[in-house]
């Protein structure tokens, strides 16, 4: 009897194995469609009948493919066979030339992060929306919008290249900004805010997108947060008690050698 349970204990465990296997396998198995209306042949030719449109951003699991090189137009690759498992044509076998995908296993999302030029950026940003218009394996953000964002804190990266804005000095930094409590300018703040400033009700873990200090709207806040601190209790953090038994940090980060501030939040009571 016990033989028995555990054979199939085992068979279970087997069974579990092979499915993560296959999943896994799936899983480092794709490649994802860029550019506007690309075919989807029934055979790996550029003459052969064409079973639709696939558009940028479709996910495709690859079932086969080719070492020979071929040339269409002015493009030299390779022809795979794929099943598509996002978009229209979602559920077809065929074949997709590889000058019209991303290298295998490389998603769209990655792409926004690959270093690039900072003056060149958003026009590299703003051709990425144009080669994947169908992307959605976002979750909180789509897309388009983290790209928009992308460019808005680019453009205050590019505004700042010719402008001396940080501290070589930690301690310095801590310094100006404590005078701001006596003599607070937006201005000087915002000199001493890093281009990816987050502005979170609490310190810990948080989806919100880190935006340049003046895009804020509830910038005159920081005034009375400031006006509030007692000095005297900041640490080497830049954390302050207030007046009326609070705690804020304002986070010290270093960009490019420079330390700036990079982001304000609430403590809460119990955190240390």
């Amino acid at each position: 009897m016990k033989k028995t349970k555990y054979f199939g204990l085992i068979l279970i465990l087997l069974l579990h194995f092979c499915k993560d296997q296959t999943e896994n396998s799936e899983q480092n198995n794709f490649i994802f469609v860029k550019g506007k209306n690309i075919h989807l042949r029934v055979q790996p030719d550029q003459k052969s009948k064409s079973l639709g449109f696939l558009q940028g951003g479709n996910k495709l699991e690859i079932v086969s493919e080719s070492n020979d090189k071929t040339k269409i137009d002015e493009f030299i690759g390779k022809w795979i066979k794929v099943k598509v498992l996002s978009g229209k044509l979602k559920d077809n076998q065929g074949f997709v030339f590889s000058q019209f995908t991303l290298e295998k296993n490389i998603s769209p999302i990655d792409l926004i992060y690959k270093e690039t030029e900072i003056t060149k950026r958003n026009k590299f940003l703003e051709k990425l929306k144009l080669d994947f218009p169908e992307y959605d394996e976002i979750g909180l953000y789509s897309f388009d919008e983290l790209i928009n964002f992308e460019i808005f804190v680019n453009d205050c990266k590019v505004k700042r290249i010719d402008t001396s804005v940080g501290f070589e000095q930690k301690e310095e930094l801590i310094r100006e900004f404590q005078n701001l409590q006596s003599n607070f300018s937006e201005a000087e703040f915002e000199k001493m805010t890093t281009c990816e400033f987050l502005w979170a009700n609490y310190c810990g873990g948080t989806d919100i997108l880190p935006y340049p200090y003046f895009s804020y709207s509830n910038k005159n806040s920081i005034k009375q947060i400031i006006s509030s601190l007692n000095i005297e209790s900041g640490d080497k953090e830049n954390c302050y008690q207030t007046i009326d038994n609070k705690k804020y940090c304002f986070h010290i980060s270093k960009t490019n050698e420079k330390f700036l501030i990079g982001g304000l939040c609430q403590m809460h009571i119990n955190q240390k």
